[in-house]
């Protein structure tokens, strides 16, 4: 390694020797400004997404934009055009030793890649952390996120805004109410097609506002090349996004694991086709099994992901509308199955139920909305706590990217030991679950 990345090891070192040993005052860190009820902010990732989640979280009144960070420079120059007060950086490393001292709370809104990089690094210095989805581009950081996260007492939340919804909200709590029964199935499915099957993209010059090592960060190097990586595409290759999976089942499938309150699966299967060496498949088909009922399923419930307008078969589902005719399904959306009728959950709208002629006479009570961000920004300053956390973001993030692994082995069903982190009857998804950081990227608890 170079000294810089020796000295960036030093410094998270010391973050870790700090977090652990001051657990109390690093974790209350934001909570400790409730008193001048300010929240000191810093974004990771501004354009894009990344712009929206900054301006959305600095809506909040108490809120001030301290730092800004990206690799590319026309977009750091627009955020800070907005934001002019905001120190700016190209590295989120040399940010924290700049300004350690100086933020409460990171938004992270990077390419997925780097997106646990980012987050555990500020999580070392004590930072609460607002992340995008899918929580990480790997299992295993799903998990250490989880864990350190819990360790140092941060406020956390994923950025999957519809969860706080009121379309979605109101799902959980219909599922809940028993209208429909126990849920014996789920399906779920996208219209989106996150693949690549062409030519192997060809090498082009690198922008000069663009660090390409720091987009790369940890995954392995590769060359620059021209509208397929940055700033759009990154999510259909396996060394920088997760898929249609990463991108929509992230946000679909939460109201079903939230609704049934899952706990992890057993096995999962796909019966896609097979995917392109690189890139994710276009139509996936994704089975899952869980080893225990809940109280809100039965003993033989499975949950199915489809994507790339790859449909559900209907033919067996109570869904007749008044006329006799089959409810046409939305271009994404679920469906829970349940013993005494079905809820369709369009993606985002009010959730239906099927048979129509047998609720006609029950009335859905929608459940409020709540500003996802908002919530963020009042529990770093002592509020109530999110809902979004680590704690739950964490191990649904695992199951949709166990589903990202099955759909790159078709037909080879996947035996997940969730305690152990285990596939023991396939080596191949076994290594894909943690990759080796590229050197000078190493992170402590990552790496």
């Amino acid at each position: 390694m170079n000294s810089f990345s020796l000295s960036r090891r030093r410094f998270v070192l010391q973050g870790v020797a700090g977090a652990v040993v001051g657990t109390v005052s690093g974790s209350s860190l934001g909570r400790a400004n409730a008193s001048s009820a300010r929240l000191r902010l810093a974004g990771i990732g501004i354009g894009g997404m990344g712009a929206a989640d900054l301006e959305s979280l600095s809506s909040h009144p108490n809120v001030d934009v301290v730092a800004l960070c990206d690799v590319d420079g026309n977009r750091l120059a627009q955020a800070g055009d907005k934001h002019p007060q905001a120190r700016r950086f190209a590295d989120f490393r040399k940010m924290f030793d700049a300004m350690a001292d100086s933020i409460d709370a990171v938004h992270v809104s990077t390419p997925d890649h780097t997106h646990a990089p980012a987050a555990m690094t500020a999580m070392h210095c004590g930072k609460h952390i607002y992340c995008q989805k899918p929580l990480t581009h790997d299992v295993y950081e799903s998990r250490q996120l989880r864990l350190v996260a819990e360790r140092n007492r941060l406020v956390t939340q994923m950025g999957i805004q519809v969860h706080s919804a009121s379309a979605y909200q109101t799902a959980v709590a219909l599922v809940q109410s028993g209208v429909i029964g126990r849920v014996r199935e789920t399906h779920s499915w996208s219209n989106k097609t996150w693949g690549y099957d062409g030519a192997e993209p060809e090498s082009s010059p690198i922008p000069a506002h663009l660090d390409w090592d720091l987009w790369l960060g940890t995954a392995p190097q590769r060359p620059y090349c021209e509208g397929h990586f940055h700033p759009g595409n990154w999510r259909r290759w396996y060394d920088f996004g997760c898929g249609t999976m990463g991108d929509m089942a992230i946000h679909i499938l939460d109201p079903v694991f939230n609704a049934l309150k899952l706990g992890v699966p057993n096995r999962i299967v796909s019966s896609s086709s097979p995917p392109p060496k690189s890139s994710y498949g276009m139509q996936n088909h994704t089975r899952y099994s869980f080893a225990a009922a809940t109280p809100f399923t039965t003993s033989d419930f499975v949950l199915t992901w489809s994507d790339g307008g790859k449909m559900p078969d209907t033919s067996t589902w109570p869904t007749r509308i008044r006329d006799g005719q089959p409810v046409k399904l939305p271009d994404q959306g679920s469906i829970f199955l349940g013993e005494k009728g079905a809820i369709l959950l369009p993606h985002v709208s009010k959730p239906v139920l099927l048979p129509q002629a047998e609720f006609e006479d029950f009335t859905i009570e929608m459940v409020p909305h709540r500003n996802h961000y908002h919530a963020f920004v009042d529990a770093c300053l002592g509020g109530e706590s999110t809902t979004a956390h680590f704690g739950y973001s964490g191990p649904l993030t695992e199951a949709v990217l166990l589903g990202t692994l099955a759909n790159r082995f078709p037909h080879q069903e996947l035996i997940w030991q969730h305690e152990t982190m285990r596939i023991p009857n396939h080596d191949g998804a076994q290594n894909l679950l943690r990759r080796t950081y590229r050197q000078g990227f190493e992170v402590i608890d990552l790496s």
